[in-house]
């Protein structure tokens, strides 16, 4: 039997997590536990509300989401983990699939990828592992990556405020391969409206960094990107304003 950790890092009492609460309990068992790590101190009845069996509760200080995410690590006893922020939520046909990988111990591999549903849009990401070195190619939510292996590399890097979750994956596949597509429905249905959309161009730029970091891009690509993605938004811009 593989056992597997759902993170999720929280920012004061958002309502919302209620819909990730509840969709996580029918998951819940010797298999499967829910880590909450609160930011900071949270009111008792809030906490009270998220309380159960197979949810371990964390009030810690920290500086960001990946400081939070490493915590979590460190705290994390299973084999593998899953990152699920405050309003994304479990869906029933792709999460009944990997926890019967888990229970039968059919999952081995170093790293999955799953597809993941965006809400707005009704839009479905489906992973690419191979095209990272160009793009945050495998939604973070729907990746399941071994505890041990990311710690091994130094868990998240607190450098990037935005596009942490695309350094470590990038480092965690050059570290130990690309890992499996799963090929199955949706398992996590992304609630959207995070930081890396509400401050798109400053996540553009770490990537960028990322890119050039990680994957050695030459600078030369770097410009050519950053010209293309420049280029194109000024002429959107000028089309809409202007006849």
């Amino acid at each position: 039997m593989s056992t597997l950790s759902i993170f999720t890092c929280v920012l004061g009492e958002p309502a919302v997590l209620q819909n990730t609460a509840n969709s996580i309990r029918p998951w819940l068992s010797n298999n499967i536990n829910w880590i909450i790590k609160f930011s900071g101190p949270a009111n008792k009845g809030y906490v009270d509300s998220l309380s159960g069996d197979n949810i371990k509760i964390y009030q810690e200080s920290d500086t960001s989401l990946y400081y939070g995410l490493n915590q979590c690590l460190n705290k994390c006893e299973t084999d593998y983990y899953m990152v699920l922020g405050a309003g994304d939520t479990l869906l029933h046909d792709g999460m009944a699939i990997i926890n019967k990988g888990l229970s039968e111990n059919t999952l081995t591999d170093s790293i999955y990828h799953a597809p993941l549903l965006l809400e707005i849009g009704n839009y479905i990401f489906t992973p690419e592992p191979n095209n990272l070195r160009a793009t945050m190619s495998c939604p973070h939510p729907s990746s399941i990556l071994k505890v041990k292996n990311s710690i091994a590399i130094g868990g998240f890097d607190l450098s990037y405020k935005i596009a942490s979750d695309y350094d470590h994956l990038s480092r965690y596949s050059i570290a130990y391969g690309y890992g499996l597509v799963l090929k199955i429905p949706p398992p996590v249905s992304y609630m959207g409206g995070g930081i890396s959309e509400v401050r798109a161009l400053e996540s553009y730029l770490e990537a960028l960094l990322v890119r050039q970091r990680v994957w050695k891009t030459p600078d030369l690509r770097i410009f050519g990107d950053l010209l293309k993605y420049t280029a194109t938004t000024i002429s959107d811009t000028i089309a809409q304003n202007t006849r």
